[in-house]
């Protein structure tokens, strides 16, 4: 081999060697990176007073008190009932009160702040003849809300059933998992609503662990590389098509029966549709599921109140103070809540 040849091929194994050593450090940085935020990132914080329940997936764990659990004067107490409140309530509805039973998720429940300042129990501060009964967990889809509902809430007489959800609540249905955790499914068969994935499997902390991290290890280069090499298979239009059908025939038919109970007890149901702070500008599939709702109810004849375009009347410049940064409502955005829906309720209930 001549000089030249083998300065040639030392220098490219010095390259070689480089392009090795950088490939080595960039994949360590990346893992690094990445195990770093695996390990400071929290756990879900229902967690701490939620337990696995076999029809519900997750449920409230009762006489739960976690004082200052969202901050300084934030706490969440848990009653022996499993709802959210300080107190017990009786199975009746108190001589000269109005009982307001509020069904929903996160938003509902009141994730961020404490339990006096949640929408649900603002209702009763905004007027002393209502008595709420805050049946809101974070994580549930409109499927867990009316199971939930229809296992403990009908327990209690009431006046109304308030009924909460967001858009996030009807894509929760479509699963049998929600970030790791199993969950009930709810499926139509024979006209009938049958409860799928029953009962409801306890998954393991390794399942709930990598569903929740399961973004961020997708900034893995090894991942990105792997997707990129198989590629992404196009959506079919027809399957989600015929999914969709499916799913609104599902909360058509959780409408149905939510209205057939409380008409059997002498109360009524009322839906409400909360909004989120990204449906301010909006949204396609929030649109949608709106239209959708409010046609629905009509033709059921059930009560519908809109807080999606309620929200929208407002200036720009109010639709910050509504929100935390946990994307949740803050106190302002949970007193703006109870105040609509309390006027709402007055004008529809006559209260």
């Amino acid at each position: 081999m001549t000089k030249r040849g083998r300065a040639v091929r030392l220098l490219l194994g010095n390259v070689l060697v480089v392009v090795l050593l950088f490939t080595l450090l960039e994949g360590a940085a990346s893992i690094l990176f990445v195990t770093h935020e695996i390990a400071t990132t929290p756990g879900i914080p229902e967690r701490q007073h939620a337990e696995h329940d076999e029809l519900l997936g997750w449920a409230n764990r009762p006489n739960t008190s976690l004082p200052d659990y969202y901050g300084p004067g934030a706490g969440v107490r848990i009653n022996g009932q499993g709802f959210r409140a300080a107190r017990e309530f009786s199975r009746t509805v108190p001589a000269g009160k109005r009982r307001v039973v509020c069904s929903g998720d996160s938003f509902t429940f009141g994730y961020g702040v404490a339990d006096e300042e949640a929408w649900c129990a603002r209702l009763s501060a905004l007027d002393p003849r209502l008595e709420t009964i805050n049946m809101g967990l974070g994580g549930y889809g409109v499927d867990q809300a009316y199971l939930w509902y229809r296992r403990d809430g009908t327990a209690f007489d009431h006046d109304v059933l308030l009924f909460a959800f967001l858009t996030d609540d009807f894509d929760r249905m479509r699963s049998d998992r929600f970030m790791g955790y199993g969950k009930p499914r709810l499926v139509v068969r024979n006209d009938s609503l049958f409860i799928a994935n029953r009962p409801v499997p306890n998954t393991s902390w390794l399942t709930r662990r990598r569903a929740l991290h399961g973004e961020t290890l997708a900034r893995l280069s090894v991942v990105r590389l792997g997707r990129k090499l198989l590629g992404d298979r196009p959506a079919d239009p027809a399957v989600r098509e015929r999914a969709d059908a499916e799913l609104r025939a599902v909360v058509a038919a959780i409408f149905a029966d939510l209205r057939r109970i409380n008409e059997a007890k002498g109360s009524r149901l009322v839906l409400a549709y909360l909004p989120g702070a990204w449906d301010y500008m909006g949204d396609g599939d929030t649109d949608a599921w709106r239209a959708w709702v409010q046609a629905e109810a009509a033709r059921q004849d059930i009560a519908f109140l809109d807080l999606v375009e309620e929200l929208r009347r407002l200036p720009p410049t109010g639709i910050d103070r509504l929100y935390a940064p946990n994307l949740h409502f803050s106190v302002a955005g949970n007193r703006w809540a109870a105040d609509v829906l309390q006027r709402r309720l007055a004008g529809l209930l006559q209260f």
